[in-house]
């Protein structure tokens, strides 16, 4: 028995070795997602966000260390579907039972919890690792009667224009559309008498655009606050969103944007967002301004509206140059191609589908920034734009491919030396076609799991110091 027991003792000390061994190996990569529009439409806008909660329960599978969410988390006000995702996922709320006998160390204190992750401090909360080579432990610790807590993971949000549909004006002409659709909805055999009705609806949408690109700035910049300190930051568990309210709601009352830095193995990159809502806020762009002269690394931009698209938007706001899209591209844009200012990679979404956009030079090779749409984080997909896009504005750029998909990108970063970064990035998810219809929320969720999701693009970002 005796025999037993340093048998079983000499492999828990081989594999804490091998664990902590491992730990120098995490501390060299850092792993993150990038994903966003998880919106359900005006008609389902109140039901839970079931195709977003699958891909969340894969990526929290995939354990980066932090998430940028490029914004549409709602189709308007429904703030409480979006944050039931967040916590069940994200928070460290969901736990596993485990054996009896692992011996796993205590979570950290309460006051450390849902801080940002560094890369000395990963591993320091269990054992269990996620799917991803370059990940840290999937646990924080191991409570009472050996249940394990999900590491917290936390999300870095941009706002989306959906969240800034807001105001008595619109919520009236959104109850009346609903109404009139639900009326056509219940007399589908009386398909004469419904001309009118369908003739109403439409006339309702434009209504309800024109209401939403109404609003003034002002009252936009004070919701976009309000939505991110309050409805964010103010309802989900403090000890996870603490790091989200050091980043912008501890700055100055108003502000919508910010910027945090993380490290790979001793190599800091920045990370900037935007609030591509307010094209002509002076005071973001200033901001912004100031944060490229501040920091010389790297830097990679989240917005929500594409900078450059052949996707439905590419042809209804890029075309527009009154859209708020087009008046942030004109003016962020020249920015962010100004390679002086080391812009590695812009993310965006507002189109439901996924895109590369980028420049390459004479041997093919891709030149920097290069330009991510996601948009595939469960909202009901679209497709390539129907008009001319070659008339759509792309300043040289040009689309390697449009793939109608739920997906989101997976990226590690890492340093051969200080002076180098390397993105790996991997786009993962789930291919559709919209000539056979999307799938209901119950064939998502079986078909949308880990062992089942395609490649959907596989690149490699360089970038050099400047010497």
């Amino acid at each position: 028995m005796r025999k037993q027991t340093k048998i079983f003792l000499l492999i828990i000390n081989v594999i804490i070795v091998l664990f902590l061994f491992s730990q120098e190996l995490y501390a060299r990569a850092l792993h993150f997602i990038a994903y966003g529009d998880t919106r359900r439409d005006i008609k389902t806008r109140e039901k839970p966000q079931v195709k977003h909660n699958a891909i969340a329960k894969v990526i929290r599978e995939r354990n980066p260390d932090f998430i940028l969410f490029s914004g549409d988390m709602v189709y308007c006000d429904e703030f409480e579907r979006f944050l039931e995702v967040i916590t069940n996922n994200y928070a460290g709320s969901k736990m596993v039972t485990v054996h009896p006998h692992l011996n796993l160390p205590p979570p950290p204190p309460e006051g450390d919890r849902g801080r940002t992750f560094s890369p000395s401090g990963r591993g320091t909360g269990g054992g269990i690792q996620g799917d991803n080579e370059h990940s840290p432990p999937l646990v924080e610790g191991v409570g009472e009667g050996g249940e394990l807590r999900y590491k917290t993971i936390p999300l870095y949000p941009v706002i989306g224009n959906h969240e800034l549909i807001f105001g008595e004006k619109v919520d009236a002409i959104i109850k009346d559309l609903l109404e009139k659709i639900g009326t056509v909805n219940k007399s589908k055999e009386q398909v004469s008498s419904q001309s009118g009705l369908l003739n109403d609806i439409e006339t309702l949408k434009k209504n309800l655009y024109l209401a939403i690109e109404s609003i003034p700035d002002a009252q936009l910049k004070t919701r976009s606050r309000r939505v991110l300190c309050d409805e964010i930051c103010g309802k989900l568990d403090p000890a996870y969103i603490s790091y989200l309210k050091e980043v912008l709601c501890e700055t100055k009352d108003g502000q919508s944007w910010y910027s945090f830095v993380k490290e790979t193995d001793g190599l800091k990159i920045k990370f900037i967002a935007l609030n591509s809502s307010l094209p002509d806020d002076e005071e973001q762009f200033q901001w912004f301004l100031a944060e490229l002269k501040q920091f010389s690394g790297p830097k990679i931009v989240f917005v929500h509206y594409p900078q450059y698209s052949i996707g439905f938007h590419g042809c209804l706001d890029l075309m527009d140059n009154k859209s708020k899209a087009s008046r942030f591209r004109d003016r962020y844009a020249k920015i962010f191609n100004n390679t002086t200012n080391n812009i590695v990679l812009v993310i965006s979404g507002h189109e439901h589908n996924y895109q590369r956009i980028c420049k390459t030079d004479q041997t093919g090779s891709m030149q920097l920034p290069v330009y991510i749409v996601s948009g595939g984080g469960g909202a009901d997909l679209t497709g390539q734009a129907v008009c001319d896009t070659s008339q759509i504005p792309m300043d040289g750029f040009r689309c390697l491919g449009l793939i109608v998909a739920y997906q989101f990108i997976d990226i590690v970063a890492n340093t051969d030396d200080k002076d180098n970064l390397i993105l790996t990035c991997k786009v993962l998810g789930l291919q559709c076609d919209l000539t056979e219809g999307l799938p209901d929320d119950d064939t998502f969720e079986r078909q949308f799991v880990k062992d089942r999701l395609e490649l959907i693009d596989d690149f490699t970002l360089n970038w050099e110091k400047q010497k």
